[in-house]
């Protein structure tokens, strides 16, 4: 891909105040009209499947202490949270507060094992309650990826494409994910404390307040169909046939006009934007569902598809490429 046929605008003059789906199909229209062609209608193929949460969800070990022992751990409120649990909203926690009451009590726990203990048959049993805490965290913390409630709406993504121009809630959603590795670091290295910290619902709030993820992986997704289907639409249009035997003029006007207002201005922009955002947020969330089932589908929907759109994109550059060699007029932008 040449540079000099991909050069970004300082200044974008048209309005891309819609989102990416309508400025390709408007793209898409304009071209067929010009070159008095039919684009093909086909439907946007399925994403990779994702295997049900119910057959992801992991149960845990069901652990408890005797009531009286948790009475007399009050000095260091372990009954306090041994109450929360038994609790009637405690029963029915979401797998996120889940994650957060077994991280708070693996820190509490932890502090608790650091005093000096007269009763060394609770402290046996304290310690015995903390390894096996501790062999369960990772369930609890891949019950909270793989079946939340808001991080599975972000997986499955929405039928919704972001904006042409700069998409709200880039920066805050790396900004979540961020917040989850860390946890997830803390985790392996079995700082409780620290991961007790990680404010787990705010963070799966700003995901679900922006939909960033979900609207990101339906634009790729979208994008690359687009892209192949004003591919398809061009096979049979050679350029050299535009300018043979002898070029129409206006048509190649209108051609250029397309070319710099609809395709640099508003399809290049927009998918310029896309792999920005994907390159920000992909790493992060393939760190976090690196040891899932989910991780071969999730690449295929993120990574594999954006590697589909540049593919196509490169295809339907090389046909302008073609053109402008063929034909006299100037393609490139004017500044």
């Amino acid at each position: 891909m040449k540079l000099w046929l991909l050069p970004l605008l300082l200044s974008l003059t048209a309005c891309s105040g819609y989102n990416g789906d309508k400025a390709l199909t408007n793209y898409q229209q304009r071209l067929a009209r010009v070159l008095d062609t039919t684009a093909p209608d086909s439907s946007l193929p399925a994403a990779a499947k994702l295997a049900e949460q119910r057959d992801l969800k992991q149960p845990l070990p069901d652990l408890r202490l005797d009531i009286t022992d948790a009475y007399a751990t009050r000095r260091c409120s372990l009954d306090t949270l041994i109450g929360e649990r038994n609790s009637s909203l405690g029963k029915v926690y979401s797998a996120s507060k889940q994650l957060s009451y077994e991280l708070r009590f693996l820190s509490q726990l932890q502090l608790c094992l650091s005093q000096s203990w007269d009763n060394t048959a609770l402290l046996s049993q304290l310690q015995q309650v903390y390894q096996q805490k501790q062999h369960s965290i990772d369930i609890a913390f891949n019950n909270m990826l793989l079946t939340d409630d808001t991080l599975r709406k972000e997986l499955l993504g929405v039928s919704k494409t972001l904006p042409v121009n700069s998409a709200t809630g880039i920066s805050e959603t790396w900004q979540a994910l961020t917040e989850l590795t860390l946890l997830q670091q803390f985790i392996s290295e079995q700082n409780w404390q620290a991961a007790s910290n990680v404010d787990i619902e705010q963070q799966l709030q700003v995901l679900y307040r922006y939909n960033a993820l979900g609207r990101l992986q339906y634009s790729l997704r979208q994008s690359t169909h687009q892209l192949s289907q004003v591919n398809q639409m061009l096979t049979d249009i050679k350029p050299e046939q535009l300018c043979q035997p002898r070029p129409d003029k206006q048509q190649l006007e209108i051609l250029a006009n397309i070319f710099n207002k609809f395709f640099i201005a508003e399809v290049q922009q927009y998918t310029v934007n896309l792999q920005s955002y994907q390159q920000q947020l992909w790493p992060l969330l393939e760190t976090l569902y690196a040891d899932t089932p989910l991780h071969a589908a999730l690449t295929q929907r993120f990574d594999t598809t954006m590697q589909q759109m540049r593919g196509e994109l490169a295809e339907h550059v090389r046909w302008w490429q073609t053109l402008n060699s063929q034909c006299p007029l100037q393609l490139a932008p004017k500044s």
